[in-house]
C-alpha cells in the first residue's frame, strides 16, 4: 500500500499511507512537541481513570470501544479502489476475504473452508467457501461475489494499476480485459476467475504465484455485491450501513473527521469478536495525537512525533509495529519530469549527496528507522536469509560521497555558473518536513538548489500518480513478497510513469516465470540493483516502522507484518 500518512505513508499512511494537517515537524516543531508532551504529564490521572472505566465496562458486559488516532483523512472505503493505508485501517475490519494473514505472516482460511486445491502446474486454484456464511444483511456470501469483484475492479482501468496490477499480472485474460474499453460487465466474463457453483471459485493463472493465497486476503480480491458496488462508482463506500463480509459495519463516516465501525453480529466469527465499536479519529497534528493519548481520549495513536521516542516516560506504551515499509525519494525521470532527471549522473549525484545515517540520527526515533540502500526493506525473506542482507552482500551499495556527487554534477554540465535547480514535494504530516529540510541542506552542500513544496496529505498521492512533481518523498508498504516492492516501478503500476524503462518492465515480467526459489530471489536482487544502483530511478532512505503509542492495558491487537493493526479480538486488562 502507498503510505499516505507517511502516509503513519508514511503516510506514510510511507502504503499507515499507506503508505497519511498541520504542517510537518521542523526543529522548532520538535521543541514544541517535547513541550506539548511535557504539559500533558499532569493529565495522567485522567488517562488512568479512562482505562479503569473501560475495564469496568468489560466486566459489566457494557460495549467495549477502542479509539485510534490516524494521521490523514480517509479518501474511499471501496476495497477495489483504495491504495492508501489510512483507508485500509477501516477496510481490514469491514471485509473478510477467502484467506487472512497471521502475525507470523502465514496465511490461513477465512471465508474459505480450507486450503485451495492447486493443480500440478500451479496454474489453477480451486477454493470452496465455508457453509452458512452471510453478508451483514443476512444475504448468503456466494462464489459469484468474488467473480464480480474481480471483473468490476478491473473496470477502473490502468489508473487503478496499484490495485489491479496483480489481477492483470497473474489472472488469465485479465490484462486483455483491462484493454477492452467497451466491455459490458453484466454479460462479460473471462477465464481468469469463475464460479462453478454457489460455493466454488476457480482462479486460472497465466503464471505460477507462490504467494497467491496471500493476495486473496485483501484489496481487489475481496468480495463485492453487484447491487451495491457498481462499476466505476465508489461513493457508496462512505455511506453507513451497506452490507459487508467482515467483523464490522460502517456506522459513521466523515472522511476529514472520523470513521466509526460497529460490530457485525452476522459475521461468521462474531462470537470471538471482543470489541464492539472502533473509532478511527483523524488527527494530522502528531502533537495533538500524543496529547489525546495522554488524556485517555485515544487508546492508540498511530502517528506521533518521532522526537518523543527517546525520552517518553512509559516505554511500555511505545508501539513498534512490524510494517515492512520503505521511505524513499521518487525521481521523475518520465515524460512529465525535468530534463535534468533523465540523466543518470544527476540522479546518482542526488543519492550520493545524502547522508542517511545523519537523517535517521536527527529523527531520533531509536530502532524505528534504519538506513536503507535497497528498495526492499528489512524483514522479508530471500533465498536463504533476509532479502535485504542478501542484496547488500551481492550488490554493495554506493554510500554517502559528496565529492563524487560534485564530480558527477560537473560531468552533467552543472556547476557554480550553471547550478542545478529542482523542486521537492512532500505532504504536510508526519516527519516529512524534517526529512525535506535535511535533504535540502545536503543537496545544497553539493551545489544543488532545491525548492521545497508542501501539499495537503489528502491530495499528495493523487499529484504523484499524475506525474505532477519533480522529486518527492514516497512510501510503500507490502507484505507478501519482495517482488511487490519492485513491481511498483513498472509502468503498469504508475498512472503517469515517473520510471519508464522497457528493460525493467521486461525483467519484472520474466521473473514471474521462474519456479526455482533461489533463482527467483537472485533475479529479484539483480532487478533491484538495476533499479537502485545502476540507474538510480529511486533513492531509498530508511525502513519506516513508524512509532506509535498504545495503552498498556490494551491487549490482543492483531498485527500482521506489512499490514494494519486489527482490533477485533482485543481487550482491556
Amino acid at each position: 500500500m502507498k503510505k499516505k500518512i507517511l502516509s503513519a505513508a508514511l503516510a506514510a499512511a510511507m502504503c499507515m499511507s499507506l503508505l497519511s494537517g498541520c504542517g510537518g515537524q521542523s526543529t522548532s516543531a520538535t521543541t514544541a512537541a517535547a513541550k506539548t508532551v511535557a504539559q500533558t504529564e499532569a493529565k495522567t490521572e485522567a488517562a488512568s481513570k479512562a482505562e479503569t472505566t473501560e475495564a469496568a465496562k468489560k466486566e459489566s458486559g457494557e460495549p467495549v470501544s477502542v479509539t485510534v488516532g490516524v494521521a490523514q483523512q480517509f479518501t474511499t472505503l471501496d476495497p477495489g479502489l483504495s491504495s492508501e493505508t489510512v483507508n485500509r485501517f477501516a477496510i481490514a475490519h469491514m471485509y473478510a476475504g477467502l484467506y487472512k494473514k497471521l502475525e507470523d505472516g502465514s496465511v490461513v482460511p477465512d471465508l474459505a473452508a480450507g486450503d485451495p486445491e492447486i493443480s500440478e502446474d500451479g496454474l489453477t486454484y480451486t477454493v470452496t467457501l465455508k457453509d452458512g456464511i452471510t453478508w451483514s444483511d443476512g444475504e448468503p456470501i456466494t462464489s459469484e461475489n468474488f467473480v464480480y469483484a474481480v471483473n468490476r475492479n478491473l473496470t477502473y482501468g490502468a489508473e487503478n494499476g496499484f490495485l489491479t496490477d496483480k489481477l492483470a499480472r497473474y489472472l488469465e485474460g485479465a490484462e486483455e480485459y483491462l484493454a477492452d474499453t467497451d466491455v459490458d460487465l453484466d454479460t462479460f466474463s473471462f477465464a481468469g476467475v469463475e464460479a462453478t457453483d454457489d460455493k466454488t471459485i476457480v482462479y486460472h493463472l497465466k503464471t505460477p504465484c507462490a504467494f497467491f493465497t496471500g493476495l486473496l486476503s485483501s484489496g481487489a480480491w475481496l468480495p463485492l455485491r453487484s447491487d451495491i458496488a457498481e462499476p466505476g462508482f465508489s461513493e457508496w463506500s462512505v455511506e453507513p450501513g451497506y452490507p459487508v463480509t467482515g467483523a464490522y459495519v460502517l456506522d459513521y463516516c466523515n472522511e476529514n473527521e472520523k470513521v466509526v465501525l460497529k460490530k457485525n453480529d452476522a459475521f461468521y466469527d462474531a462470537d470471538k469478536v471482543t470489541v464492539d465499536e472502533i473509532t478511527f479519529q483523524v488527527m494530522p497534528d502528531m502533537d495533538a495525537q500524543a496529547a489525546a493519548f495522554k488524556t485517555g481520549e485515544l487508546d492508540a495513536a498511530l502517528a506521533i512525533n518521532a522526537s518523543i521516542v527517546a525520552t517518553y516516560e512509559n516505554q511500555n506504551e511505545l508501539w513498534n509495529r512490524p510494517q515492512q515499509s520503505v521511505y524513499s525519494i521518487n525521481l521523475n525521470s518520465g515524460e512529465t519530469g525535468p530534463e535534468a532527471l533523465k540523466d543518470v549522473n544527476v540522479r546518482r549525484a542526488l543519492s550520493l549527496a545524502i547522508n542517511r545515517d545523519e537523517i535517521v540520527k536527527a529523527i531520533n526515533a531509536g530502532d524505528f528507522y534504519t538506513p536503507l540502500y535497497g528498495y526492499v526493506p528489512h524483514g522479508m525473506m530471500g533465498a536463504e536469509k533476509e532479502f535485504r542482507t542478501e542484496g547488500d552482500e551481492m550488490y554493495p551499495p554506493e554510500t554517502y560521497d559528496p565529492e563524487k556527487a560534485k564530480e558527477l554534477l560537473k560531468e552533467a554540465g552543472y556547476d557554480e555558473s550553471n547550478p542545478l535547480s529542482l523542486k521537492y514535494k512532500y505532504s504536510n504530516n508526519s516527519i516529512h518536513a524534517d526529512v525535506a529540510q535535511m535533504l535540502e541542506q545536503m543537496w545544497k552542500a553539493v551545489g544543488i538548489n532545491v525548492e521545497l513544496e508542501v501539499v495537503e496529505s489528502g491530495v499528495f498521492y493523487d499529484q504523484i500518480d499524475q506525474g505532477d512533481f519533480e522529486m518527492s518523498r514516497y512510501g510503500l508498504m507490502c507484505s507478501n513478497d519482495p517482488s511487490e516492492f519492485l513491481n511498483q516501478w513498472t509502468r503498469s503500476m504508475q498512472p503517469i510513469p515517473a520510471v519508464s524503462d522497457d528493460a525493467y518492465d521486461q525483467m519484472m515480467t520474466d521473473v514471474t516465470k521462474i519456479v526455482d526459489r533461489t533463482e527467483y530471489m537472485n533475479k529479484l536482487h539483480e532487478i533491484e540493483n538495476y533499479l537502485v544502483n545502476e540507474n538510480v530511478f529511486v533513492i531509498p532512505l530508511f525502513d519506516f516502522n513508524e512509532p506509535a503509542l498504545k495503552k498498556e492495558s490494551l491487549k490482543g491487537v492483531y498485527m500482521v507484518p506489512g499490514d494494519v493493526p486489527v482490533y477485533s479480538y482485543a481487550h482491556f486488562e
